[in-house]
């Protein structure tokens, strides 16, 4: 499996050295590498592909799910304030309803927790109550806002 990554790797950077970085598969080719190199525990590497993948200036959604990953990429490097960037142009892009922009949303609820800004942290809540349409996320986002409310307001 790895050598296979590898070898996708390979094509897919031979890919982009031939063709224009204006080719309408730029930013499919950055989202793969990205994701082939985060796999591979290389995540500054997918960082740098995903924001390739953005400055190829891709629809909304993907737009929304590269920053995402950027956050996680982040998060995974001890970047808190990097990750709460990333995922806050996350929460800013696309649909309300969109399941990157939600997953955004509650990693930045976490961030805020862990860094006592329960304001933020209810203000992220709050946004998955009003926007989520899983029933198991809006009810765990709707204790957690109660438990913090008794402090914050």
């Amino acid at each position: 499996m790895l050598g296979e990554s590898e070898q996708a790797r390979e094509q897919l950077e031979r890919y982009r050295k031939e063709f224009s970085s204006t080719d309408e598969r730029a930013v499919d080719i950055a989202y793969q590498l990205g994701d082939i190199h985060e796999k591979a525990g290389r995540t500054k590497e997918a960082i740098e592909e995903y924001k390739r993948g953005i400055a190829a200036k891709p629809p909304e959604p993907i737009f929304t799910e590269l920053y995402y990953r950027i956050g996680l990429c982040r998060e995974q490097l001890e970047d808190s304030e990097g990750a709460l960037t990333a995922f806050r142009r996350a929460r800013k892009a696309g649909s309300k309803k969109d399941t990157f922009r939600l997953l955004a949303v509650a990693r930045c609820a976490a961030i805020y927790e862990k860094h006592e800004n329960y304001k933020g942290a209810l203000a992220a809540y709050r946004d998955l109550i009003d926007n989520s349409t899983d029933p198991e996320l809006v009810i765990a986002a709707q204790e957690r806002a109660s438990q913090i409310e008794t402090f914050v307001e």
